[in-house]
């Protein structure tokens, strides 16, 4: 009758702090963290059980398939969104104007010289992926701390299938630049009918960018030596949380076919993550929520940019693909990277330089 709440505060608090705990967690740790590892360590296990470490043909193109429609696309084609939640009237016009016609100066550049502009991909990945998705905050850091952020993370996720599977790659390469061969006749030129890369220079390139990978490491885990500060100590177990994500990376292209093993980095661990930062221009600043509602809110925002993007790749699908075969889409696709990427990077360049217009 006369006992007091005393004695069960501390589980009060317990319970509290675990609500707590759970909700951050079902927030942004256990969905963009915890889950795009789990899933490439599935993939992992899963690539073990596959007869002769090849990965099934029906299978290599999954990823890519369903990037079409969940997270991989739809967070490319989110730039219109988030141009427009910065930028607005003629200025929002003008920009995406100058967006489309650098897609179609890559498309034209592509037929014209397509091995240049898949080296030239190559690279532009290398920055893309090494600064997109990181832990340790790409805006705060300084040109020569991004250009080892770089070559550390993307010399992992484009070199090892390089160099791990040349003569896939190499297909792969040659089955992307035989896509350009009737727009090629439509300009008069000649057709490619022979590779244009090599698996041994494709393991050369690999390699040299393993190996820049690993320069790049080294330089980043040395650069706060010898960790005695706690902002030295915080950045060096960001480091090392990058590395074992990115190592689990580059096991995962190391079993798997290249077209799979990069797509599976593509869809679960590059586009998602990104979630929570595209969301962040389409919610108000203050509210809480949910993981799936704001990849929702992602994809409803890349509506608009999205459908016209569908709508011409079936159609060049219907039109290049004899037997319609997935694989063919899956490849459709990967060019619709290699032309957006160059124009996503110089947007975002150019709205990180811009105040935000009211």
């Amino acid at each position: 009758m006369f006992a007091t709440d005393q004695p069960t505060a501390p589980n009060v608090l317990f319970r509290s702090k675990f609500r707590e705990l759970t909700s951050l967690m079902s927030q942004k740790t256990l969905w963009f963290s915890w889950l795009p590892i789990a899933l490439i360590c599935t993939a992992i296990a899963s690539s073990l059980y596959w007869a002769q470490g090849t990965t099934p043909k029906s299978i290599e193109v999954m990823p890519w398939l369903i990037a079409l429609f969940f997270v991989g696309m739809p967070h490319g084609a989110a730039d219109l969104a988030v141009l427009q939640s910065k930028k607005s009237g003629a200025e929002a016009l003008t920009a995406f104007f100058f967006y489309l016609l650098c897609m179609g100066v890559i498309s034209i550049t592509y037929v014209i010289a397509p091995g240049i502009s898949l080296i030239g991909f190559i690279i532009l990945s290398l920055w893309h992926f090494g600064n997109t998705e990181t832990s340790s905050g790409g805006a705060s850091q300084n040109l020569y701390e991004r250009v080892a952020t770089s070559c550390a993370k993307g010399g992992i996720v484009i070199g090892m299938p390089l160099a791990a599977w040349p003569d896939a790659t190499a297909s792969v390469s040659t089955e992307l630049i035989g896509l350009t061969r009737p727009a090629r006749a439509v300009f008069g030129l000649p057709l490619l009918d022979s590779q244009l890369f090599s698996p041994t220079q494709i393991l050369l390139m690999g390699s040299s960018l393993l190996f820049f990978a690993l320069c790049s490491w080294i330089i980043i885990f040395l650069h706060f030596f010898p960790y005695k500060q706690p902002k030295e100590k915080q950045q060096i177990q960001r480091s090392m949380n990058d590395f074992f994500q990115y190592s689990l990376i580059g096991i995962l292209e190391f079993l798997v076919s290249p077209l799979f093993g990069i797509g599976i980095y593509f869809l679960i661990f590059h586009s998602w993550k990104q979630m929570p930062t595209l969301a962040n221009h389409f919610l108000q600043p203050t509210a809480v929520t949910h993981p799936m509602r704001q990849v929702f809110v992602v994809h409803k925002a890349a509506l608009p940019l999205l459908i016209p993007t569908w709508i011409i790749l079936f159609l060049c699908w219907w039109a290049l693909s004899s037997g319609l075969h997935f694989r063919d889409l899956a490849l459709l696709s990967l060019l619709v990277y290699l032309i957006v990427t160059p124009a996503h990077e110089i947007l975002c360049s150019w709205l990180s330089s811009q105040k935000k217009t009211t």
